[in-house]
């Protein structure tokens, strides 16, 4: 977790990408984190704290969470068929380009697909790999303040009894 540059980097060959991109390390995709993720990663760090890995695979440490641990848990909370982990993206993209329409920042848009890892089509994606990233980074700091706007910070959370 590197506090300086508070980005995620998924490697290219973890993307759905073409194959020959898989193998370029150029196409790895950059995820900004907020003051918030931060936070949370910081907090599930004491559950972790001398691993690679910051969420753990309940049978495997040494293996991540899997690809479907969320949607489970959502199902546990009762929100099945009301919500799934997929859904945060059109979400994000809806309510980000509200905003974008609301606040005259038609720029924005073109970002907000970028931030959901959408490739733009023709000589465009070909010759421009601008990443956006201080751009990317404000966007992101934006939706988590919209998300979180009066909660607690993550660390709170795990203060008190446990089961």
């Amino acid at each position: 977790m590197n506090e300086d540059a508070p980005v995620w980097r998924i490697p290219a060959d973890r993307m759905k990408l073409k194959v020959a991109r898989k193998q370029d390390d150029r196409f790895d995709f950059l995820v900004p984190l907020s003051r918030q993720a931060m936070d949370v990663l910081r907090a599930a760090r004491a559950f972790a704290p001398r691993g690679p890995l910051v969420f753990t695979s309940q049978r495997h440490a040494h293996k991540p969470i899997s690809e479907n641990a969320i949607g489970y848990f959502y199902n546990r909370l009762a929100v099945r068929a009301r919500h799934v982990p997929h859904g945060w993206r059109s979400t994000f993209s809806t309510v980000m380009n509200e905003r974008t329409q609301a606040l005259d920042r038609p720029g924005d848009r073109a970002i907000i697909d970028l931030m959901l890892a959408h490739i733009p089509d023709g000589v465009e994606a070909t010759y421009n790999r601008a990443a956006y990233l201080p751009r990317r980074i404000e966007i992101a700091q934006e939706w988590a303040d919209l998300l979180l706007d009066g909660f607690a910070p993550a660390a709170e959370l795990l203060e008190g009894p446990r089961r």
